[in-house]
């Protein structure tokens, strides 16, 4: 055998067991790491790969890798929002519903499958996955307030009834702060886009009343969201409101360090030049 062969086998040795080696997790972790890269149709492939893996184990009667469950989230989600690929989108969401065993994965799989038919804009199906979370385990119920909430409000375009039911849903402790925060920063942005600066401030006002377990997790938001207020204030020339919102924020002892530092960098722009 020549020294060349050897080599050739022993790279195809090395290879193989690599390939082996690549669990179901490990798989979804490259292909995140690709789309990020916005190597979507090789971030597929590594998908595709995972699910026949999935496929076989569920055959045989394995435990699923939560990550490999987790990962068919995933490809629902780059299949709609990165390829626009809805059939593709639904396929991975019903892998993923077919695979479980609990609603602990079949409420993601339906939440998927509503952000499915809301980017189709088939805003009446959508609603059928959420009523659908709604009558689940009491545990998963609240995961489907916040997004049919937004639906109202951002995809139907119903901001009276829309506004009603996002600020119900800011007020639902069980639903993560993070996640209630997020909708309050959607609904400002939008409000700033359409040009009312005091819907916005309104918006980021009722970081203030929000219920939360936890003071540090309250004080993390309340930073940010004084700060945006001081930049609304700012950007329309009401430096003392500006001001207050600023030194509310810096002088947070709690408050997210980054928001404390931008405004406090924001109040000693504005006093330099007064």
């Amino acid at each position: 055998m020549t020294t060349m062969t050897i080599s050739y086998l022993a790279c195809f040795v090395v290879s193989f067991s690599v390939a082996a080696d690549d669990s179901v997790t490990t798989l979804f972790e490259q292909a995140e790491t690709l789309s990020r890269s916005n190597q979507h149709v090789q971030a597929m492939a590594k998908i595709e790969q995972a699910v026949v893996q999935l496929d076989r184990a569920h055959a045989t009667g394995e435990n699923l890798e939560w990550g490999g469950m987790n990962g068919l989230r995933f490809a629902a989600q780059l299949a709609r929002e990165d390829l626009l690929d809805y059939e593709k989108s639904f396929y991975f969401c019903d892998k993923l519903f077919e695979l479980s065993d609990s609603d602990y994965w079949r409420v993601p799989a339906r939440l998927q499958r509503a952000l499915t038919y809301r980017a189709m804009g088939d805003f009446d199906k959508a609603q059928a996955e959420y009523d659908a979370i709604a009558t689940s385990d009491a545990r998963q119920q609240t995961l489907g307030i916040m997004p049919q909430a937004e639906m109202v409000y951002f995809d139907l375009g119903d901001k009276v009834r829309g506004r009603k039911r996002i600020t119900e849903a800011l007020m639902n402790d069980a639903i993560n702060g993070r996640e209630r925060f997020n909708t309050l920063r959607q609904c400002a942005t939008r409000a700033l886009a359409d040009g009312d600066r005091d819907e916005a401030l309104g918006w980021y006002a009722l970081v203030e009343k929000l219920p939360f377990d936890k003071a540090e997790e309250r004080a993390r938001l309340l930073s940010q969201a004084w700060f945006e207020m001081g930049r609304i204030e700012e950007t329309r020339g009401r430096s003392a409101e500006a001001k207050v919102h600023y030194r509310k924020a810096m002088e947070l002892e709690q408050g997210e360090m980054r928001y404390r530092t931008r405004a406090r960098d924001a109040l000693e722009s504005i006093e330099y030049f007064e």
